[in-house]
């Protein structure tokens, strides 16, 4: 044996040391090419492995190479000298690879642009089958003794080895990882299962211990941080907390409102992304009663956020089901008690002021009388229970029909408790007619001279009647605000209204659009001044003539007699009318 295979065969046993300590297959390659090209003394040295799917070799990893386009190489079967190593699965070499032509000539663009000329390659192969193929070439013309031959095709074997080691040591890696992994998990699903087992536990205190909705918010933002509402099904607020890195409340209303845009109730959580927050919303939900909605939001939703708002919405459920079910006799019994009111017949007024004090219903003060119509023709059950609401809040009565709803309210002015419903009711559009005050329940029947109960429902009635008929829908006023005109055109429609006020002030409001006058003003002003001319032009000022002949221009638009009698007296009701309805 020759010195020098001697040395080489020690390089080989050192890298095949090196190699077997390679944790991965990219380390087995960096070792390999370095020892090859140190080993046979050559300019580059790569490695080439099969691509089993396409039935070809591709340029797995090279050192040396400058051509970006070196690391692109694929060669078929039999095609080049890689491809004939690859079939042949046997050594190969050539002095000079553009000149030899025994090969088949396929990559020679690449081969140019990387001035490779001699090249020596060998086969990689793991239990007999080829794995790929160990490269080491010169950029100069050179011949391959045979002991490079065999010390190359050597260590070609220890990459085979080293390899198959690494898979191994990968695989198990890899098992690790997942067991590493699959063991985090477990352990997150121990922790969110004992942080929802402590929640469910204090939610349950919470609840025995009679909490309110404000402060079951309040433990959901202490357990998870952000921010949480809970709203009814109108939107309005029943309670909300928010910590200090929480968003702010309004978003988490924006969100419900878009959410219950797309679907009146959510199916389940819901989550948007919105201004750097992740908003959740679920809905509160018992049975086929949908009774509103929970809202939390946060900058990234807490692990156990999810299962928490569910937690929260069932406690919710059944805290709103029991106030619910309170409600719902309340309002029976407030019910009960003003329908026996506006029965005929006599009643017993300490039974009445038992039964009202009982209710919150304070009997020895001013009441007014409210009767509230809906835009239809009949209450929905949403407008029935803002009613029921808006008097169980205020300490009220309250009875609905299929059309209306009566009330009995504290206050001492009408008008001002009618609006103040309106408002309170303006989602549902209700029109409110009002009367009173009733000095207390003990005058129900009229004893105080100011007319019973039934007396001042009706007249609320006739109020609300009038609204509509002026086209005020959606507005609240009392008997009172509307005169004689409440008492002489409660009982007509709006269409009656309408033509009224036209039919007599029509021919002189087309006068002033077409002539550019002022007859309307003029004719209100001349009423208002009880047909004297001087005051009339004092309240227009302008001069007592100009006054003159815009009432002969009047004379010629209404005809003669309109100062006086009947034609007199039902201009000013169209005026009056007119003034009410805004037109």
């Amino acid at each position: 044996m020759s010195a020098d295979l001697a040395r080489g065969l020690r390089d080989v046993l050192d890298a095949a040391a090196e190699l077997a300590s390679a944790q991965d297959e990219d380390a087995v390659l960096h070792i390999a090419i370095r020892r090859a090209r140190q080993l046979v003394g050559t300019d580059l040295a790569y490695v080439m492995l099969l691509d089993p799917e396409r039935g070809d070799t591709y340029m797995r990893m090279a050192e040396g190479a400058t051509s970006p386009k070196f690391d692109t190489i694929r060669l078929g079967m039999g095609l080049g000298l890689g491809g004939q190593v690859a079939e042949a699965m046997a050594p190969r070499w050539t002095r000079n690879y553009l000149a030899d032509e025994q090969y088949t000539h396929v990559i020679d663009p690449i081969i140019i642009d990387e001035g490779v000329l001699a090249i020596l390659g060998v086969p990689v192969r793991t239990h007999g089958r080829l794995t790929g193929m160990l490269f080491t070439s010169d950029r100069s013309e050179r011949d391959f003794a045979q002991d490079e031959i065999t010390l190359l095709a050597l260590l070609a074997d220890q990459i085979s080895a080293a390899l198959t080691a690494a898979e191994r040591a990968s695989s198990r890696r890899r098992e690790l990882d997942e067991t590493r992994d699959a063991l985090d998990a477990e352990r997150a699903r121990t922790a969110t299962l004992a942080a929802t087992v402590e929640t469910h536990q204090r939610l349950t205190e919470l609840v025995v211990g009679g909490a309110t909705v404000p402060e079951i918010v309040d433990l959901l933002v202490e357990i998870e941080g952000g921010t949480a509402a809970v709203y009814d099904l109108a939107h309005r607020e029943l309670g909300s907390a928010r910590s200090t890195e929480g968003p702010p409340v309004d978003l988490l209303l924006r969100v419900l409102h878009e959410v219950t845009t797309d679907q009146e109730r959510p199916a389940g959580l819901i989550s948007r992304h919105v201004d750097g927050h992740v908003v959740v919303v679920t809905p509160i939900v018992t049975g086929p009663d949908h009774l509103g909605y929970v809202t939390f939001g946060s900058r990234g939703a807490a692990p156990t956020a999810g299962v928490a708002l569910v937690r929260v919405a069932s406690v919710i459920a059944l805290f709103l089901l029991g106030h619910q079910a309170r409600d719902e006799a309340d309002n029976r019994v407030r019910g009960e008690l003003l329908a026996e009111l506006l029965s005929p017949g006599e009643h017993d007024l300490e039974s009445i002021n038992r039964r009202a004090d009982l209710l919150g219903v304070t009997v020895d003060s001013d009441l007014v009388a409210l009767v509230i119509t809906p835009p239809e023709a009949r209450m929905t059950r949403a407008m029935q229970t803002e009613c029921r609401a808006l008097a169980r809040t205020v300490g009220g009565l309250v009875t609905t029909y299929g059309d209306r709803a009566v009330m009995l309210l504290p206050g001492s002015d009408a008008g001002a408790t009618a609006r103040d419903a309106a408002g309170r009711l303006s989602s549902h559009r209700a029109t409110v007619g009002a009367s009173g005050p009733i000095a207390g329940l003990p005058g129900l029947d009229g004893a105080d001279g100011g007319g019973g109960v039934v007396d001042h429902v009706e007249r609320a009635r006739r109020a609300a009647r009038l609204l509509i008929a002026l086209d005020r829908e959606g507005e609240g006023a009392a008997t009172e605000e509307l005169g004689l005109y409440g008492l002489l055109f409660s009982e007509v429609d709006r269409e009656f209204v309408g033509r009224f006020i036209e039919s007599h002030l029509g021919p002189v409001r087309a006068s002033d659009r077409t002539r550019g006058t002022a007859l309307l003003e003029t004719l209100q002003a001349w009423f208002a001044a009880e047909g004297s001319p001087s005051a009339t032009a004092a309240r227009l000022f302008v001069h007592v003539n100009t006054v003159y002949q815009r009432l002969e221009r009047l004379d010629a638009v209404l005809g003669p007699g309109w100062r006086r009698g009947d034609r007199a007296l039902e201009l000013r009701l169209a005026l009056r009318m007119s003034e009410l309805r805004g037109a």
